[in-house]
């Protein structure tokens, strides 16, 4: 009988699998490694960047990172040393299981019957048997014949015994690792090129190498865990939405089948409604599931990578990639960090169907049965209201349940308020409301003991800036403050020019503070935030920025005293725009803009009257069309430009009318432009194309420097030894 084809040795196959390049699915020629840990042919790379613009980044196949390709040179690119040494042991694992015919590496004169594994060759028996002769050669070589290396499988082929590479320039192996150069050298090279060097051998250096990876790999593995409960929390809600639309639809057929005629055109418009709906929302989880899927597959792509490359790759080439695949894994760290909040479902399982009964069963049908997100709350639901003006809120309720009760409850001062639910129609209510506090407010609507789904939703009551006179509180026991500004959580920071950075509550508690005492400020003024809340400082007397987490963390600093590029002379306001930062550079009359970083990218402006130009400018503003608001005190005016420094328009101008400016220091923008004016004790509000509006504050505030508005619309302002709170 004749004998089947030799089994495939599942050693072969997975190294058949990672000698295979994942672009042209074909034996990798000149393997390069990408920035990102992933690797293919060099040609393969070069044809994938042609397909985009030369200098541009072009995406990873697999974990679609940007990828610059250096000069549009792929031979810029690392090369991926161990691939090719994989590929020369896939190719002695086939010699061994009979795939390739097999010749004496030696004396290349017959077929090779075992493997020496100190040569790491294959041999005939003629050089076998001058292995058994010449034992005082060969007395340490372990033969095995291919028998034996079938069984033993990769372990017997391991290249633990080849010597380091030999240097192009002396002809010495290099068993040298450079750090400061971050590549191999010979002794040769010690003494020529890199005298003075900071180096060490290979040996010695390797197994600190593969601890810093294997420590640097914990973070990434412990992503694993979460990454996997997203995806499974996103395709259970897709299912829970998909089951909901199921019942949805039996739900529809069972109601409009009973209404026969007069039903069918409203049954078919709520079908595609509810439909759509859920389509809509799958589309948005699929999105997400893919985004998640592709973390996931990045991450475990990212630590099988440096698993096989600790067990497979010489020292030489561990410690050679060890930078880079450091960076790599620590950037994918802190970019799952930032994304953190987005794993959990984008949507949730929360649709369905009401219908109301009405005296009028045609207009139910055709105008009344709608698919909702729950809580049911139709039309604009809960409206914003000045003061003065009374808000509605329409709620859809079946007319079984009854009549809907009503309770505003103030957050502001916790007052509550009892609300009329007047009926409009069969089983629809207007709940109207007079707002005795302005801020924020909860609004709780229920049937019997029953809050509806949603309830209590959140009220926002607003004033017109009209209507500001009289302060509502005031934050006492700050020595000297500046300026302020808020974080995502509402919290509000104040710089104490005397003192500290402080953090204050809501209800104008400190709850932290950043101390003048470790870090030596020396009148500290402007302070920003930005999207991660990490918060940006100016020092009046260091002449500097500096830049902390939110905690309070030292991150950077930037600027000493002086009129260069990279100088500040009393830095005063600060702002955050996307990734820049823009300091009033007050005795340098000009704005400073810097990276996050706190580098320097330009400057704008210079002294003079002219627009443009600026006289000792002190507080810096950006509105949600990211234009530029300066405070240019001795030039009595607000001047609006562009992020690059092109003049729009003042606003103000030097007087002692109403509308005039004397001293602006602090400005803010909303809807509208508050400027804080230092000797006029007052604030001035302006519209956006500098309209004059209204000011208030006279008699309340002292000196005042730094303005802010939160998002409940509440003004607060720097006066002597306090903030005070309109």
């Amino acid at each position: 009988m004749a004998e089947g084809p030799n089994p495939v040795d599942p050693v072969v196959a997975d190294l058949e699998q990672e000698v295979t390049c994942g672009i042209c699915h074909d034996r990798y020629q000149e393997p390069k490694l990408l920035p990102c840990c992933h690797y293919y042919c060099k040609q393969c790379i070069l044809t994938l960047s042609s397909r985009y613009q030369p200098n541009q980044p072009f995406p990873c196949p697999d974990c679609r990172e940007p990828t610059l390709l250096p000069d549009n040179n792929p031979d810029r690119l690392p090369t991926a040393f161990f691939i090719n040494r994989m590929k020369a042991l896939h190719s002695r694992m086939e010699k061994a299981h009979g795939k390739l015919e097999t010749t004496c590496e030696v004396c290349s004169g017959g077929k090779a019957t075992a493997f020496c594994r100190q040569c790491v060759n294959f041999i005939c028996e003629k050089c076998v048997e001058s292995h058994q002769r010449m034992k005082a050669v060969f007395a340490t070589h372990i033969v095995s014949t291919l028998d034996e290396l079938k069984q033993g499988g990769v372990k017997e082929l391991t290249f633990e015994n080849l010597p380091p590479p030999k240097c192009d320039d002396h002809e010495e192996l290099k068993k040298i690792f450079c750090f400061d150069c971050n590549k191999l050298i010979c002794r040769d090279c010690i003494v020529i090129e890199h005298a003075g060097h900071n180096y060490e051998f290979v040996k010695k250096a390797a197994p600190a190498t593969r601890k810093k990876l294997t420590e640097h790999l914990s973070p990434l593995k412990n992503l694993l865990p979460d990454l996997s409960t997203a995806v499974n929390q996103v395709k259970g809600t897709k299912q829970k939405i998909q089951a909901q639309k199921e019942l949805t639809k039996r739900q529809v057929n069972a109601k409009f089948q009973e209404l026969h005629d007069i039903l069918d055109r409203c049954k078919v418009r709520v079908l595609q409604e509810s439909s759509a709906l859920a389509d809509s929302k799958m589309e948005k989880l699929t999105v997400q599931e893919k985004g998640l899927d592709l973390s996931l597959g990045t991450a475990q792509s990212l630590i099988d990578f440096v698993e096989c490359t600790l067990e497979n790759a010489s020292d030489e080439e561990l410690i050679t990639m060890q930078e880079q695949v450091v960076s790599r894994i620590d950037a994918e760290v802190v970019k799952r960090g930032k994304e953190a909040a987005s794993s959990d479902p984008v949507e949730k399982d929360d649709f369905g169907v009401e219908m109301f009964v009405c005296e009028d069963l045609k207009k139910l049908c055709e105008n009344n049965v709608v698919t909702v997100v729950y809580p049911s709350v139709r039309g604009d639901g809960v409206k914003m209201a000045e003061v003065d003006k009374c808000a509605s809120l329409n709620v859809y309720i079946s007319s079984k349940q009854g009549k809907p009760q009503a309770v505003l409850k103030s957050l502001v001062d916790q007052s509550t308020q009892q609300l009329q639910a007047v009926p409009v129609r069969g089983g629809v209510y207007s709940v109207e409301y007079t707002p005795r506090v302005r801020g924020r407010h909860h609004l709780l609507i229920s049937v019997g003991d029953h809050p509806i789904p949603g309830s209590p939703f959140s009220v926002f009551i607003k004033i017109s800036p009209t209507k500001l006179d009289k302060p509502v509180r005031v934050i006492r026991g700050i020595n000297s403050p500046q300026y302020m500004a808020f974080n995502s959580s509402e919290e509000l920071i104040v710089t104490d020019y005397d003192g500290d950075v402080l953090v204050f509550d809501k209800k104008g508690k400190q709850i932290r503070s950043i101390s003048k005492s470790k870090h030596g400020f020396c009148g500290i003024s402007g302070v920003a935030v930005d999207k991660e809340d990490n918060i940006y400082v100016c020092d009046s007397g260091k002449h500097c920025v500096y830049k902390f987490n939110k905690r309070g963390d030292l991150l950077k600093r930037f600027g000493t005293n002086g009129s260069g590029p990279k100088k500040l002379n009393s830095p005063r306001g600060i702002a955050v725009a996307g990734d820049q930062v823009f300091v009033c550079d007050e005795r340098n009359h000009r704005v400073q803009v810097l990276t996050t970083e706190l580098e320097p990218v330009k400057q704008i402006g210079s002294f003079g009257t002219g627009n443009g130009h600026f006289n000792q400018p002190e507080d810096v503003a950006m509105d949600n069309e990211q234009m530029m608001y300066v405070t240019d005190c001795y030039n009595y005016r607000v001047q609006v430009l562009t992020m690059d420094g092109r003049f729009i328009r003042s606003i103000g101008k030097k007087g002692n009318g109403q509308e005039d400016l004397s001293y602006p220091f602090g400005v803010c923008v909303t809807g509208f432009v508050y400027v804080a004016e230092y000797t006029n004790n007052r604030v001035s509000v302006f519209t956006k194309d500098g309209q004059f509006v209204t000011s208030f504050g006279n008699g309340h505030i002292i000196s005042p420097y730094g303005v802010a508005v939160d998002s409940d619309g509440f003004v607060y302002v720097r006066s002597e030894g306090s903030v005070v709170i309109f």
